[in-house]
């Protein structure tokens, strides 16, 4: 009895297809956090934060890297631009805001690695967008390509057997309608032929 090889090129392709799918949803996939005393990163989407209680609780969104972040939000207070905290490689950005009661939303606009840190009581509520819409669509962009490779790459190995069927249907149907065709044109000229005098 013969063994079959295993195809170790179909396993990479999977493999692959897999990796991008997994990549894109877990890149463009929101977080949800509760809690007091929080320490969240946020990405270049939407965040949105809520405050159950009747009164502002102060946040703070700090960034790891030595560049200036902003912050753009449509609630008077919470938009702004980071300050440098300390010096050299040791050096912080740094965001302080109220936060106001009920839901607020903002996005950092420039930055990286930015998180949204609290130490109030308050349990609040963030959600977290990590991508912006460009950003969300360049990772599906990219990972719809992969994916279409690796198709393509396993639909080669198999010698795209996948398409015969669907051309030989094609060819029956078109060959069928092509005797219908003729068969209705001997019709007529044979009607034609029969009422002449």
């Amino acid at each position: 009895m013969k063994i079959k090889k295993f195809n170790w090129k179909v396993l990479v392709a999977l493999l692959i297809l897999a990796g991008a799918v997994i990549w894109s949803v877990d890149s463009i996939r929101a977080r949800g956090y509760g809690g007091s005393d929080l320490n969240v990163g946020v990405g270049n989407g939407l965040v949105t934060v809520t405050n159950p209680s009747d009164e502002a609780i102060p946040v703070q969104l700090v960034g790891e890297r030595a560049g200036t972040f902003t912050v753009s939000s449509s609630i008077e207070g919470v938009s702004g631009r980071s300050v440098t905290q300390g010096n050299g490689r040791n050096a912080t950005q740094l965001l302080e805001f109220a936060l106001p009661p009920g839901a607020s939303q903002f996005t950092v606009v420039r930055g990286a690695d930015i998180h949204f840190v609290t130490i109030a009581d308050t349990p609040l509520e963030v959600a977290v967008q990590p991508l912006n819409a460009e950003d969300t669509r360049n990772t599906l962009l990219i990972a719809g390509i992969v994916i279409l490779g690796s198709l393509f790459y396993l639909s080669s190995l198999n010698g795209h057997r996948w398409i015969s069927p669907s051309r030989r249907k094609k060819a029956l149907d078109q060959a069928a309608m092509k005797e219908n065709e003729q068969q209705n044109f001997k019709r007529m000229f044979g009607n034609v032929t029969s009422e002449k005098p």
